[in-house]
Parts: structure tokens; sequence; C-alpha cells
């Protein structure tokens, strides 16, 4: 087809909105830009992926009457769009009169086929989701490719006869770059004004998942800090609010001149805030057990408020923590007793105590390993830092401790992990287990609506977990824990902690990963191919890799889903008897038995909480090929774990969550 046919027959909104994506594109894509900006460039990128979020939630084609944004508007978007094409596409090279600079700051790009470039790949409407695919540049792949409406326009924008060449930056002004930045960007924010309450929920929801997926892609510390800096440009854009307002509809007057701007007194949140927390997570995990990349820079880099020695000075003194609780006699890897808290001069805190044994020292040894003890001191660093939000639903890890008897010195071989009850619970209220709910409590089954909700949050939180590469290993209802002040009878099912977080750790480090002690009760709740100490990170011959990985949390998910439409303990669902002396050859089986059609369990979930649960409980159970992924395929590498995030979405989450009972 001819290019000017093809452009006929396409509205002059996407012909605009198409010369925008591009436009991000072209000053992303230029070459020579100094490496202490590329911060610059990445927010360019996901400027572009915010306004391509945008019209996937107005259904934006082709063809203007498809649109879902009301007609008066229409004629408004048009102008808007334009406006950000003109400053994309003109930055740099004219000025505010498009009058041709003498000396601009992007030059045609010369050095590759004498200056003749190919065009872009065709696009094909057959690639709806082509995540795990070969992208065109290294920058490239640290952000997702599945999105259909960027090849639709970047190839629209490439028919054009004015089309330009590839840019290289002869001069960079950071000054400038980031001023445009914040024009775009606040094109971008008023651009949701012409959204309703609903589109608005869709795109906060379409907007996660997007930085989800930015978040797989991007691995190296750089890489994250790169983007953590990125959104903090619109941080510093707030204190020039006379010259570029936070208000998004006064923004776009003052922008086309229509109106002059008075201070504002209040600001709202910066852009891409969720996309900077989780980059700053994500780093942080990477970072703090290597202490070349955990320095005072580092933290000074993702805003963090104390020094990298002040993280990382979590152990608290054994004589400042009183055990008040009975110790539990079945043992376990997560055993819990209550306990005070108080240091010199300072008021008692309530707290619980969650142990992490180690191996006893030897004649050629005094205590742990040191690196099982590196590993607790991160740990509960990171536990630390990450409270300060509550997007993993952890409980607030104040530190930990060796267990050494005070008055006789005599060394128990464990960690103790210590924890502050929530403020919303009575100092005296002890946590109470999803396991102790299912089993030795009399409390009635709950709701099928409260029952769907648990199993909604916790699909939230261990996506949330996955998506910065945080890999929980000890999934059980004894780790899903409930505060009540009134007791057991009165439980909130929407406000679960996740607990036990003595065995994760980054999904990348497979080096500093320690073997838990081998327990039926336990590896009940773990894939069939990391149960028992011997299996648990061994190169395996069926996988081809070595380590946990993400599909087995969101098996030992699948099984407490189970427990949860039961209302009963896994090892009750299954018929064993004995748990605690059951042999490996039992516990193996459990994955095989609960697929297993003939024994009718997901029939049970089919029947008594629906189709949709029936699917969910399912996918998780049956891992990789239920979201996409090829068993064996490695899930490190970010475009495996973009796909797997993408579809845990699609199959559970999301499932889940459009649930109406």
């Amino acid at each position: 087809m001819d290019p000017g046919t093809a452009l006929s027959v396409v509205s002059l909104t996407f012909q605009v909105f198409s010369g925008c994506v591009q436009g991000y594109q072209l000053l992303a894509d230029a070459k020579h830009m100094p490496s202490d900006c590329q911060y610059l460039r990445v927010r360019l990128k996901t400027e572009q992926y915010r306004l391509l979020d945008w019209a996937h939630i107005v259904q934006l084609d082709e063809q203007d009457e498809n649109i879902l944004i009301s007609n008066s508007s229409k004629g408004l978007l048009l102008d808007v769009l334009d406006q950000k094409r003109r400053l994309l596409h003109q930055f740099g090279r004219l000025d505010d009169k498009y009058k041709k600079l003498s000396k601009p700051l992007l030059v045609d790009s010369q050095e590759a086929n004498n200056g003749v470039f190919p065009d872009p790949p065709a696009y094909s409407p057959k690639e709806m989701s082509p995540t795990i695919e070969r992208v065109n540049s290294e920058f490239d792949k640290r952000f997702p490719q599945s999105e259909i409406l960027l090849q639709k326009s970047l190839f629209l924008a490439s028919r054009s006869r004015e089309y330009p060449r590839r840019l290289k930056w002869a001069l960079f002004d950071k000054a400038k770059m980031e001023s445009l930045i914040h024009k775009v960007t606040t094109l971008n924010d008023y651009m949701r004004e012409l959204l309703n309450s609903t589109q608005l929920q869709r795109l906060a929801i379409k907007q996660e998942r997007t930085e989800f997926q930015i978040m797989q892609l991007n691995s190296s510390v750089q890489n994250l800090v790169q983007i953590f800096e990125s959104t903090a440009i619109t941080m510093k854009s707030e204190r020039r609010r006379a010259r570029f307002p936070t208000n998004p509809v006064k923004a776009y007057m003052q922008i086309r001149g229509l109106e002059e701007i008075e201070e504002e007194g209040d600001g709202i949140k910066p852009a891409l805030q969720n996309l900077a927390a989780l980059a700053q997570i994500k780093a942080l995990n990477s970072a703090i057990e290597d202490p070349s990349l955990f320095t005072d820079e580092f933290a000074v880099s993702l805003a963090l408020p104390h020094t990298a020695s002040e993280i990382r000075s979590v152990e608290l003194s054994r004589a400042d923590i009183r055990i008040e609780g009975e110790e539990p006699e079945d043992g376990g890897e997560s055993q819990r007793v209550e306990a005070i808290y108080q240091p010199p001069h300072s008021r008692k805190t309530s707290v619980w105590i969650e142990w992490k044994t180690y191996e006893p020292p030897t004649f050629q040894s005094t205590g742990p390993d040191p690196k099982i003890h590196e590993r607790v001191e991160a740990l509960a660093a990171l536990l630390k830092e990450n409270n300060r939000t509550d997007q993993f639903r952890a409980p607030h890890c104040l530190g930990y401790f060796r267990d050494i008897d005070v008055s006789t010195g005599e060394d128990h071989c464990r960690f103790g992990l210590v924890f502050e009850k929530p403020p919303s619970a009575h100092p005296s209220t002890e946590p109470i287990s999803l396991h102790s709910l299912l089993t030795t409590l009399p409390v009635e089954i709950p709701s099928l609506t409260d029952r769907i909700t648990l199993m909604r949050l916790l699909s939230e939180t261990i996506e949330r977990l996955h998506a910065v590469n945080w890999l929980h290993k000890g999934l059980r209802s004894s780790n899903i824990l409930f505060f009540s002040d009134s007791g057991p009878s009165d439980i909130t099912y929407a406000s679960p902690y996740i607990s036990g977080f003595d065995y994760s750790r980054p999904a990348m480090n497979d080096d500093m990963t320690e073997k838990p002690p081998e327990n039926a009760a336990s590896d009940i709740y773990r894939h069939p191919r990391v149960q028992g100490a011997g299996n648990r990170d061994s190169s395996n011959s069926i996988t081809g890799s070595r380590g946990f990985k993400k599909s087995y949390d969101l098996y030992s998910l699948g099984v407490i889903f189970m427990e949860i439409a039961y209302w009963k303990p896994i090892d009750q669902i299954l018929g064993i008897k004995d748990l605690n002396n059951a042999r490996p050859s039992v516990t193996i089986k459990v994955r095989r038995n609960l697929l297993d059609e003939q024994q009718g369990f997901l029939k049970y979930v089919r029947s008594y909480l629906g189709n949709t649960v029936e699917r969910v409980v399912r996918a998780c159970l049956e891992g990789p090929r239920a979201f996409g992924i090829e068993d064996g395929m490695d899930e490190k590498r970010g475009e495996v774990g973009a796909e797997l995030q993408r579809m845990f979405y699609e199959r559970v989450v999301r499932e889940l969550g459009d649930m109406r009972v």
C-alpha cells in the first residue's frame, strides 16, 4: 500500500498520537547522551509508556469513533497531543518560534550505513504478545516489547514522508532536557483529566502492571538507580511550581500561553512514585549483600534515610530481650514466641520472635557459618527498610539477635528475628496464623467473600514481591498472620500479614542461599523439586537450572488457596494422619494428588467456590505451562520473568480481583 494511502485511512488523532510515540522514541534512541544523564533517557521512555497505557484504556486506534472519551473532549485531546508532538520533535533543533537553531542540540546521525537507515520492521497484527523476543538495542531490552500500540504507532510514523533520520546529541543541555520532561509529564497528567472514575481505576492497574514489567527487565543496580533517579525529576520540578505548576489543567493553559500561573500552595504526588518505590527496594535487595555496591554513595543515590553502615546495624542485644511466651513444642522452621524488647533508657515494646536455627559449632568453629550470619543480617536490614511501606504486608522488623544465654553463655544455635506488633493491635495481642484458624481454633468457616478477598490479597502481595525478584521460599498457612484484639472469632481477613521470610532472598542470588532443614510439615507446601534439604538449591537435571524459582512460590500459594477453599489444613485434605512423621515418599506426591482428576480435589473447589477459583488454584499448582512459560526456561532471565509476571496477573490476580460474590 502506498504510504499516502495508508495515512489517508487513519484518523488524524491516531496520526498525531503516533507522532508523539515516535518523538519519544527518537529522543530516547539519540546517540551520545552523557553517561551521567542516562536517567533522563529512562524518564523519556517511562513517559512514553504512560502515554501508551493511557491510550490502551481509552481504546485509541486508527478510527476516532472507537475512542472512549466524550465527543466534547476529542478536539481538546487532539490539541494536547499536537502540543506534545511539537515539543518532542522540535526539541533542540528549533527555537520557540520554530526557527532552526544555529547550534542545535540534536542533529541527524550519519554513523551507520552512510546515513541511510532501513525502515523499521513491518508491523504484524499477529504479534499480540511478543514479550519473549529479540529487541533492537540493549536499552530497548529494559522496557516491555509486547505493547501493540507501540508497534502500530512506530510503523505508522515510519510510513510518513517526513519521517526523520536517527538523531545524535551534538550538545547536551541537562536543564533543557529536564524542562522538556516536566512539560510532557504535565501533559500526560492533563490527559488523565479526560478520563472518568472507572477509567482512572483501570489506568492505575494498567500502569502498575507496566511498572512491574519494567522491574522484571531491569536487574542491574546501575539500571535500577537510573530508574529511581528518573522519577526524582518531578520532585525537583515541584520547587519550580511558579514556572511549571503541578495542577495539570493550569499547566496546560500555561504551556499554550493562555494563562499566567501564580505559585500554588499544595503539590500532588509525583508521577511514577510507585515505580520509584519498586526500583528503590529492588536495588536495595540486590546490593545489600555486596559491600562493594552497598556504599554511602549508593544510599544517597536511592534517597535512603540512613548511611550504609546504619542500615546494616540491625543486631540487637540479647540482654534487651525478655522471652514472655512458651516455646512451641512441635518445633518447625518458623517458631514464634512472645517477648518484650527494652533497650537501655527506652520504653518497653511488645514483640514476637521468629527463630532461625543454624548448625551447632564444632571444635573448629565457635558460632554460625559467617555466610549464614551475613545473610541473616542482610535479611533483617531488608525487612526493616521495606517496612517503610506496606506494599509487602510484612510486619515491622526491629532487627535480629543471636540466642546466647546471658548468664551461662550457652549457645542455643539460633537467630531470633524481632517483629513489632502493628499499631492497630493492642500490645498484648498475639499473632494468629491462618494454620491455627484452620486447625486448633474453633472458628466458623468464613464467608465466601472473605475467603476470596484473602486469596486476592495474598496473590497481589506475591505479585509485588516477585516484581522486585524477591522470593519468599517459605509460603505456608503458618506464615499468614492476623491480629485481632477480640480473638479468633473476630478476624479481619482483609488485613493479612505475610511472615516467615527467614529463607527468602533475591532471585538473582544463588550463592547466598542456605538450605532449610528437612521437615514434612513444611515440605508439604513445597514443590516436589525443592523438597528435602538435599534438593533445595542443587542443580536439577530436569530443569537444567539451579535454585529456587518464582513458580515454586506460586505452587505454595496454590496449596494455601486449596486450604482456604476447603478451610482445612492440607494434610487433612489429603488424609495424611501423622504429618510430623510423614516420609518423603508421601510429601513428594502431594502435587500429583492435588492435580489428579480421579481424586477430585479440584472438582470440590469448582463445586463449592466456582470455576474461577478452580482455574486459579489449578494454574498455581500446574506451574510455568499454565502461565505460558515452557517448563525449564530460566525464570531469572528478564524477558521470561516479565512474561511470568504478566501471565500471573492475567490468570490469578485479575481473575480473583474481578470476582463479585
